[in-house]
């Protein structure tokens, strides 16, 4: 089952936390609608990020550091790896 979480900024991002499976536990989906120029059929849609607890604290910590200037730039940054055990019985319910 997935549960609304309250947002501080309500108005544009939605939370929602939900079981992602045996590997990763309870995990947040953070949910933006789209915002583009001229809007197409798919722009009815909306731009989602999942994390579990342990993603969710590593990008908060990033997050944090760029907010109060002590971010780090990164000129070699790793090849970005697709998550590859999230299995669609896995997947949020739209509530």
């Amino acid at each position: 089952m997935n549960q609304d979480l309250k947002s501080r900024n309500p108005k544009f991002v939605g939370l929602t936390r939900f079981w992602g499976g045996q590997k990763r536990g309870s995990c947040v989906q953070v949910t933006v609608a789209r915002k583009l120029g001229d809007p197409v059929p798919a722009d009815k849609f909306f731009d989602s990020v999942t994390l579990s607890k342990q993603e969710a604290v590593a990008l908060a910590q990033d997050l944090l550091d760029f907010a109060s200037g002590t971010e780090v730039d990164e000129f070699d940054a790793p090849v970005l790896e697709c998550q590859t055990d999230f299995t669609p019985a896995d997947k949020p319910r739209g509530n």
